[in-house]
């Protein structure tokens, strides 16, 4: 997705889940090529706020990723969704670029408030380094052991976990990942089956550790007994994922229009083109909501079409998961 129509997919993905008696969902976005470039021009990750330069990076971050979300949550309210923006600067601190002090609780209560709070990868200060970079994954990660929601979706602009990077020829999906007690995980299913030998690389520009990272804290989040799901935005599987949970990875997911016809139809629910949400940005914006009323409108005359979820699911070997002491009851992290 183009940043221009990254934040209104996001709107049309989220109207079903404003606030509501369910516990409500937590939103949390990454800073892409907002933040990423001068977070590593500078060396923020690397701390040492005495340098100047350091120091520039930080403030030129910051800058960024606030603006970033500044957009995003700008258009969910314009979506009417409850959304508010929080900056993890001010509410999270690092030690050693482990998470210190959590703004877990500033997030909990703006759930009961009824509100959506949209939170954003960041450059934080940190007690040993003075300034580190504090992922969207870790946040996830930290949100999960606090708040304990129902599930975590992942949603990466590729399919799931890979073997190796997915453009590579011969590149196999892992459907199902199984998490150990002891944090090891294995791969349970994949596509082609037999055994798999994994090998992840980081972007060279993304700083908070590219996928390695993301699978990592997503098996630290399974270990809890919350399931992960991790989807490709601007898909039907992505849709699906973030409305359906890890039930998704049980059978078919249907197709978009199917999707969105089946959750409008729903008393009370506010969700337009759930499934259509996450568009790639091929199309424009304008005529976008004309086009899924059609799909939908299509969709309630007819069968809906079904064909195998693609994604990854993560979760845990047994049914025994750790005590953090969660202190909420959240459906979602997305």
């Amino acid at each position: 997705m183009s940043p221009a129509t990254q934040p209104c997919a996001l709107a049309r993905s989220t109207r079903s889940f404003n606030g509501g008696s369910d516990g409500g969902t937590v939103l949390v976005h990454g800073a892409g090529s907002f933040g990423h470039h001068p977070a590593s021009e500078y060396g923020v990750a690397r701390g040492n706020l005495s340098d100047p330069r350091v120091r520039l990076g930080f403030t030129l971050t910051r800058s960024s990723v606030t603006r970033l979300n500044g957009l995003v949550t700008g258009e969910l309210v314009a979506a009417g969704i409850t959304a508010v923006g929080l900056s993890p600067l001010g509410l999270y601190t690092t030690c050693g670029r482990q998470v210190h002090n959590s703004g877990a609780a500033a997030v909990a209560d703006c759930l009961r408030a009824g509100l959506v709070p949209v939170l954003h990868g960041d450059a934080v200060l940190d007690e040993q380094l003075g300034c580190t970079i504090l992922s969207g994954d870790t946040l996830v990660r930290d949100l999960a052991e606090r708040l304990r929601p129902q599930y975590v979706v992942f949603l990466t602009n590729v399919t799931g976990v890979y073997d190796r990077p997915p453009e590579e020829e011969g590149a196999r999906l892992l459907r199902r990942i199984v998490v150990r007690k002891d944090g090891s995980w294995r791969v349970a299913e994949a596509d082609g089956g037999g055994e798999v030998d994994v090998r992840m690389t980081a972007d060279a520009h993304d700083v908070t550790g590219g996928i390695a990272l993301k699978v990592e804290e997503a098996a630290r989040v399974a270990r809890l007994g919350v399931p992960v799901i991790i989807a490709k935005a601007g898909s039907e599987d992505g849709a699906a994922a973030c409305r359906l949970g890890p039930q998704v990875a049980d059978g078919t997911a249907t197709s978009s229009a199917g999707l969105a016809a089946s959750a409008v139809s729903e008393p009370g629910s506010r969700l337009g083109p759930l499934a259509s949400c996450l568009r790639d940005g091929a199309e424009e914006e304008e005529g976008e909501e004309q086009k899924v009323a059609g799909e939908c409108a299509a969709a309630s005359q007819g069968p809906q079409s079904a064909r195998t979820w693609r994604g990854t699911l993560v979760v845990l070997e047994d049914d025994e998961c750790e005590d953090t002491g969660g202190t909420a009851q959240v459906p979602r992290v997305l």
